[in-house]
């Protein structure tokens, strides 16, 4: 089988993880296919790029667990051992973000505490005790002398988490953490490609990257009699109990579940710019993948760093503090503090609008029936008030809705995802629109905004919402193939009060909005990729965090600066578009 364009080596070898199963809609196909083939590589190479903070969450904690259960260090030795070393033990790994290693400390002694707990109830109903397995399981397949029809003659499967097993390995168990509350369920397609590996891999140690696998196949007689899958949330120190098979049942689903998701991932064709663009090898010669050198002017980072992604979510988030784009976006950490008002209030209406808008066939909002409000408050769960207020954002809508009058020939795409990328800074571009549809052959990007509070007039519009500065920036490099002299980009601001509704329209083929957006973005965006340390910001951001947990002086700043509700800011003058 040919390898794919940009890369280079063999591709006889499919690996696949458990992970590889999970359903992923917004997955490239093309980039899916490559990922499952270890010995393929990108052309040109991409040298190893060492990041300036940890930028894996469990690090950390995987290795302290190391320490704790196959070093059988004492609990506090590990967690000494951890703040004198500050996470880097022994010199292993980039330094870890002070937050992190608060959080570390904190999942620690929660999980050992889980582990005991389940331990002892498993006891209890009869079930042997499970000891910690150093190596990770793997089950291979013998290598063939032909390839089969998907060009692979050896395949190896693997899984994720802290694996344990009985004295006489009859009893396999394996605990995934998760960053918030433990996970209810995972997809079925998942479990079974997890339960597969733990019933008949063999603990093997891990290769260099580039090396090839032993000829022969894993064997270790018959393998676990019994499977047992546990979630761990790392937030709460909640467990979930995912699964806990037999072997035929693991066989039984293996072939309906895991199996299909599989195959799908090692022939998938066709590509799909987005995530995925950040960690493929074929990205050199990927023709769908819009390139907009210079988008805003940007400067490579010395020394060069991994290639990113970067949103208008990533510079909203490190524009209010670094820690926080660190700790939340980068390493997704949970401490469940539950969002405001303002934002259940936001996802309700969005919810309902990309509902509205994404039926076919197409129709405006201006004649469809507002919902009731025990309904959306029953949907959403919200409050009376919260609930009355998105119904009436929702009725203000109908008058500015831009598929009111649409016609049957043009094209409407909710929630759709731009994806650019900037060779020069290896950075992916992401945009995510509320609604793009067309209009006699224009684009027009929308971006809807819940609020309180009416437009502030102290700064432009692409200064206070930057998504909007980067679509400017995204229609004038042409990355969504239309001309920006016959496109537009809107602003609808959306309020509970009658009259209060505002629509705002910006044209991205004027010099002028071109030149702010660049400016805007490039204030941004620069900090941001320079960073090397990520130190926290204090403010009112600081209420909201879902890592102030970890966070000292961001807890410091909520203790000092209790929350309390704020009149809304009045507008200086009026625009146009009024409702």
């Amino acid at each position: 089988m040919q390898n794919p364009p940009g890369t280079t080596g063999h591709g006889w070898l499919i690996k696949v993880s458990s992970r590889t199963a999970r359903p992923a809609p917004a997955a490239c196909p093309s980039h899916l296919r490559t990922a499952v083939r270890p010995l393929l590589t990108a052309d040109p190479p991409v040298p190893f790029r060492p990041a300036p903070r940890e930028e894996f969450g469990f690090g950390p904690l995987f290795a302290a667990m190391d320490l704790w259960e196959h070093e059988r260090w004492p609990l506090r030795r590990v967690i000494d051992e951890l703040r004198e070393t500050r996470g880097v033990f022994r010199g292993r790994g980039a330094p870890v973000h002070p937050a992190l290693l608060a959080w570390t400390v904190h999942t620690l002694e929660r999980y050992a505490a889980a582990r005991a707990q389940e331990q002892q109830t498993a006891s209890a109903s009869g079930l042997p005790r499970t000891e910690p397995v150093r190596l990770g399981w793997t089950a291979r397949t013998g290598r063939q002398a032909a390839a089969d029809a998907r060009g692979a003659r050896q395949y190896e499967h693997t899984t994720w988490g802290r694996q344990y097993s009985s004295s006489d390995g009859s009893v396999r168990d394996l605990w995934i953490p998760s960053l918030g509350q433990a996970k209810r369920d995972r997809a079925a397609a998942e479990k079974a490609a997890i339960a597969h590996v733990m019933a008949n891999g063999v603990p093997s140690p891990r290769r260099r990257r580039g090396a090839e696998p032993p000829a022969s196949a894993t064997s270790g007689g018959r393998g676990a009699d019994r499977v047992r899958v546990f979630d761990f949330g790392c937030a709460d120190g909640s467990i979930t109990l995912l699964l806990d098979w037999g072997r035929a049942e693991v066989a039984e689903r293996f072939a309906a579940h895991a199996a299909p998701a599989f195959h799908q991932a090692a022939t998938g064709a066709g590509t799909r710019p987005g995530v995925s663009c950040v960690e493929c090898k074929a990205i050199s010669r990927c023709t769908a993948l819009p390139r907009t050198p210079h988008l805003w002017d940007g400067t490579p980072t010395v020394p060069t760093r991994r290639r990113r992604s970067l949103s208008a979510w990533d510079l909203r988030l490190y524009g209010e503090c670094p820690a926080q784009y660190h700790l939340v976006r980068q390493l997704h950490l949970n401490d469940l503090t539950p969002e405001n008002d303002g934002a259940r209030r936001g996802r309700a209406v969005d919810a309902w609008l990309n509902d509205q808008h994404a039926a076919r066939p197409l129709r405006g909002c201006r004649d469809l029936p507002v919902p009731e409000e025990p309904v959306i408050a029953a949907e959403f769960g919200l409050a009376a008030q919260q609930a009355r207020e998105v119904t009436r954002m929702l009725d203000a809508h109908r008058a500015l809705c831009p598929l009111n009058g649409i016609g049957a020939e043009e094209q409407v795409l909710v929630q759709h995802r731009v994806t650019a990328y900037i060779p020069e800074l290896d950075v992916v571009v992401l945009a995510v629109p509320d609604l793009l549809s067309t209009y006699r052959g224009r684009w027009i990007w929308r971006e809807t905004k819940t609020s309180s509070s009416p437009l502030w007039e102290g700064s432009s519009l692409l200064h206070s919402y930057p998504q909007l500065a980067l679509a400017v920036l995204l229609f004038s490099a042409g990355a969504l193939g239309s001309d920006p002299n016959r496109s537009w980009i809107e602003l609808e601001h959306l309020r509970e009060g009658r009259g209060d509704s505002r629509l705002e329209r910006i044209d991205p083929g004027r010099p002028e909005n071109v030149a702010e957006a660049r400016a805007v973005i490039a204030g941004l965006a620069q900090p941001l990729l320079d960073d090397t340390t990520y130190e926290p910001r204090t403010g009112r951001h600081c209420h909201g965090c879902q890592a102030r947990t970890w966070c000292g002086p961001g807890s410091v700043y909520t203790a000092d600066h209790p929350q309390h509700p704020e009149p809304p800011r009045q507008a200086e003058n009026t625009r146009s578009f009024h409702v």
